[in-house]
């Protein structure tokens, strides 16, 4: 024993004696040389994942604690750390400061170890990092193997655990804060025509695992949809119902509050990979009128000499689905809304823009099934063969349908209900009262831009310059009539007189529809008129401007 205190006796005094008297750089070169004497009898190697390398986040430091963290819950270690934040759906677990695990990679063992510190200096603040341990043999392995292995599993448990977050364009920039969506929709919960259903989920699953496919053939790897139908079809419901099937989060864009082609690019740089890119009512969000319809809105003005952008154009949106910019970032999904396909330009509706487009009609007899299913808890029932000859001849949304079934939850009674609530709206359209059988869909006039909508009620459109007096409604005769006469200042002064104004609430909202329509009607020909007034002053100034100076 005293020849052993001894020995270490004497190694204390080399190793003073060296540091005192022998130069800086000699001790370095023996330490050197010590340590790679040493290391030859050392099988093992270690890597160190630090949490921080030149200022920015390290990604296999965050991999690590993602990957360690999912196994932790499964073997026996000391001191485990678990958290649970409302950005994340699970629990998480992390090591403590100074403990090691051991994971199994190939049967090969990898011993972890987790440190933590604090920085010396002014501004101390804490430092974590990994320490990999290894058999050397296996340094090839660990390199090209194991630490993609855990990139990739890091990479699906983040995508597992994330919460959907819906995100708001405002000031030109997303909100930085963004709101958790509880939506509870799901593709198993959604009332949609089963075929249709089916077609899209495939798609949405077969666009998902193609990411290397993508790159095979030199495309983008996004993917654009269009949903049009009438108003309360399931379009906001269907959006929710992809973005938790593939727990992506939504950003949704309101074109009218972006002030210029600049600023769509740059939201739709900071916008995250897979992620879904709503566009709701596209076609009544900003002036992007069809360019067949012979109508120009104005876009551009002058200020200080300098060419300045009030809107968007449609140029810019053409280059924002797939112009350079898009090829920035990867996963995305554009979705676009709209109650009226023809109103859009052809162009944003081709093929690598929106490559599906998804038509939701009202409430079929499938998604009546679905419904019933879902509310009822019934597949069948003997008063189904009555709901589905009475659907094909009303206009009635699914969610309309939901709100009759909710009303009890006897399936019987509930059944019943919703029979003499579409009996009651066939009645109403047999005395002229509500809204003609859906096989007849309004369309364009072949000699006017005028859209017609049949309705409840005959509201005249003023087209192509003639006077509202003039133009007669193609619908059945109203219960309402509305008499408009327009003065000479362009103003309107309307005198209803009311013969049974409302006969029930689906008159109601049947003429409120339809006085919606024609004011976003009247606004457009307003703005229309004012670009052209705008148009004309400028010209007549610069043909006085020539004149003068001849």
């Amino acid at each position: 024993m005293n020849s052993v205190w001894a020995l270490l006796a004497s190694i204390a005094l080399i190793r003073t004696t060296l540091y005192n008297y022998l130069p800086e750089k000699l001790r370095l070169y023996i330490s050197a040389r010590f340590e790679e004497w040493t290391r030859r009898f050392n099988t093992d190697e270690t890597m160190v994942f630090k949490d921080y390398q030149s200022s920015k986040m390290n990604q296999l430091f965050q991999a690590a604690n993602l990957y360690l963290g999912e196994s932790l819950p499964t073997i026996s270690i000391p001191r485990v750390t678990v958290e649970k934040t409302e950005n994340v759906r699970n629990l998480t677990f992390s090591m403590e400061k100074n403990t090691e695990m051991i994971d199994v990679y190939e049967n090969i063992p990898m011993k972890w170890k987790y440190f933590s510190d604090y920085s010396q200096g002014m501004s101390k603040h804490e430092i974590s990092w990994y320490e990999l341990s290894f058999h050397k043999e296996y340094k090839s392995l660990v390199t090209n193997c194991y630490l993609p292995y855990i990139l990739e599993r890091a990479n699906k448990i983040k995508e597992r655990n994330r919460v959907v977050q819906l995100h708001t364009a405002a000031r030109d920039f997303w909100t930085p804060k963004p709101v958790i969506i509880q939506h509870p929709m799901t593709f198993e919960t959604l009332a949609m025509d089963g075929n249709l259903k089916k077609e899209l989920v495939e798609d949405l699953d077969r666009f998902m695992n193609s990411k290397e496919y993508y790159q095979q053939i030199g495309k983008v790897w996004k993917r654009g949809y269009l949903l049009y139908g009438p108003p309360g079809t399931g379009k906001s419901s269907l959006i929710a119902a992809m973005a938790n099937h593939l727990n992506f989060d939504i950003y949704n864009l309101n074109l009218s509050a972006v002030s210029s082609d600049f600023v769509l690019q740059n939201l739709l740089l900071s916008t995250a990979n897979r992620s879904i890119l709503v566009i709701e009512d596209i076609d009544c969000s900003i002036k992007l009128q069809n360019r067949e319809s012979g109508i120009e809105l104005p876009i551009k003005y002058q200020q200080q000499n300098k060419l300045m952008f009030l809107q968007v154009t449609l140029s810019g949106l053409l280059n924002f689905f797939d112009g350079i910019l898009s090829c920035c970032g990867e996963g995305k999904i554009l979705v676009a809304t709209t109650n009226y396909k023809d109103r859009i330009d052809r162009a944003l509706l081709r093929a690598g823009r929106m490559d599906m487009h998804i038509y939701l009609t009202y409430c079929t007899f499938s998604a009546f099934k679905q419904l019933a299913l879902r509310y009822l808890e019934i597949s069948d029932h003997s008063l189904f063969h009555h709901i589905e000859k009475l659907l094909p001849k009303v206009k009635v949304s699914p969610a309309e349908v939901a709100g009759e079934l909710m009303k009890t939850r006897d399936p019987k009674a509930s059944t019943e209900g919703l029979i003499k609530h579409l009996e009651e709206k066939v009645n109403l359209i047999a005395d002229g009262n509500s809204e003609v059988s859906p096989k007849h869909h309004s369309s364009l006039s072949q000699t006017s831009n005028c859209q017609v909508h049949k309705s409840s009620i005959s509201l005249p459109l003023a087209c192509d310059g003639a006077s509202m007096d003039n133009v007669k409604s193609p619908g059945p005769k109203p219960d309402v009539s509305v008499k408009s006469k327009l003065t000479a200042d362009g103003e309107g002064d309307n005198n209803f007189e009311k013969t049974d104004l409302v006969r029930d609430r689906s008159s109601r909202h049947n003429i409120l529809q339809v006085i919606e329509d024609m004011e976003k009607e009247l606004l457009s020909y307003k703005e229309a008129i004012i670009a052209l007034q705008k148009k004309s002053c400028g010209t007549l100034n610069k043909l006085a401007g020539i004149k003068a100076t001849i």
